[in-house]
């Protein structure tokens, strides 16, 4: 009985949700922006949802739905609210109410390049994360500790070794680079992003279950970057993210290469989650009921739902990292005293606009809307 009330509760949520979003987009759509504005907007939309359709392929491959979602959704992050104000301004003169969105565009402009209010939006979400941590149970049945690596954006493209002999040279090339430096870039360790630190954590908690002997297997899950030039001939599998993640585990890391599995289209957490689950399934990995998550600790609640709505009963256990705030002291106190708490100094330079704050609190708010989304399409469930 209680569950049934939370699912009908879930349920009403939801369609509440979807109207706030629909009224919030008629508002928007029709009261504030100019008409030769809005006909532009509609007709951007439309081009973009087929060109990314028709570059990235047919469903499943394509969510076009998500890709919706994210234009849809742009205008709410900081960097898209002012881009949608200034375009207001170059489209003709603003009335009043316009004048005020575009004050309050400014204001959160402002607000999000602020570090101290950045820092709070991100520890926010990753106090978040910090809660679904718990201490590992024992395996049933003899599994596998299956150590799930949610991999995509954490390499860099690079270029890598020839496989045969050197075209000849063209005298017309612009600034042509020598065969000295083309070695020496063709052959540099994978380079890590600022999301890389989970290679490394994987590759620890891989190390401590090994002494533990549980047989860890490390599941990498990573696509291929949006942004990789893919020729012809190549396959999916040949140029994918997890390619590289496999190389700087077994090369740096000195992972066995026999205890990574890959899966080759983890593009998203959902589909990540998905295909995780699917190739468990059938290669028959007895994973002991659980499994350990390993991401960012900005995504981690998100990410943690996530797998426990296509694992079932299935135990999640969560494992974040790329840390970029600490725990406030207050939620420390019956852990830590004296010289052992460690907490962040406030400077006079967090209340000064920079760079790095505005980059953070984007990332922030792209994950509270991604996690709308998310319950909006019914894949979490918050009070579970």
């Amino acid at each position: 009985m209680v569950l049934l009330l939370t699912d009908v509760f879930l349920l009403l949520t939801q369609v509440l949700l979807w109207l706030v979003v629909g009224l919030i987009a008629w508002f928007v759509l029709l009261k504030l922006l100019p008409k030769p504005f809005l006909g532009m907007l509609v007709l951007l939309l439309i081009l973009a949802v087929l060109g990314l359709s028709f570059f990235m392929g047919p469903p499943p491959t394509t969510d076009v739905l998500g890709v919706i979602w994210r234009i849809i959704s742009f205008p709410f992050t900081p960097l898209g609210l002012i881009i949608i104000l200034l375009l207001v301004l170059l489209t003709g003169k603003p009335g009043k109410i316009a004048r005020r969105f575009i004050v309050l565009g400014l204001l959160v402009l402002a607000l999000g390049s602020i570090p101290f209010f950045s820092y709070y939006l991100v520890q926010e979400l990753e106090l978040e994360g910090i809660e679904q941590i718990q201490a590992l149970p024992r395996l049933e049945g003899g599994g596998r500790r299956v150590i799930v690596l949610i991999g995509q954006g954490t390499t860099r493209l690079q270029l890598r070794p020839r496989q045969g002999d050197a075209p000849a040279t063209d005298a017309k090339a612009v600034r042509p680079i020598s065969s000295a430096a083309f070695d020496v870039l063709a052959r540099l360790p994978i380079q890590l992003t600022n999301k890389g630190n989970r290679l490394i954590y994987a590759a620890q908690l891989y190390q401590e279950e090994t002494q533990a002997g549980t047989n860890p297997l490390i599941l990498v899950s990573a696509g291929t970057r949006p942004y990789r030039l893919q020729r012809e001939g190549e396959k999916k599998e040949n140029i994918s993210e997890a390619i590289d993640i496999r190389t700087f585990l077994t090369q740096t890391m000195r992972v066995p290469e026999g205890s990574i599995t890959l899966e080759h289209d983890g593009t998203t957490v959902r589909r990540s989650a998905e295909n995780v689950k699917k190739l468990l399934d059938d290669q028959r990995i007895n994973y002991g009921g659980q499994v350990t998550v390993v991401t960012t600790a900005m995504n981690m609640h998100r990410t943690a739902l996530t797998f426990k709505d296509v694992f079932g009963d299935a135990a999640i256990n969560s494992r974040p990292t790329d840390f970029y705030t600490l725990p406030p002291p207050e939620r420390l106190g019956k852990l830590l005293q004296g010289n052992d708490l460690i907490s962040r100094q406030l400077l006079a330079s967090d209340f000064l606009p920079s760079a790095e704050a505005f980059c953070a609190s984007t990332e922030a708010i792209e994950e509270y809307l991604a996690s709308i989304y998310y319950f909006l399409r019914g894949w979490i469930r918050p009070l579970s």
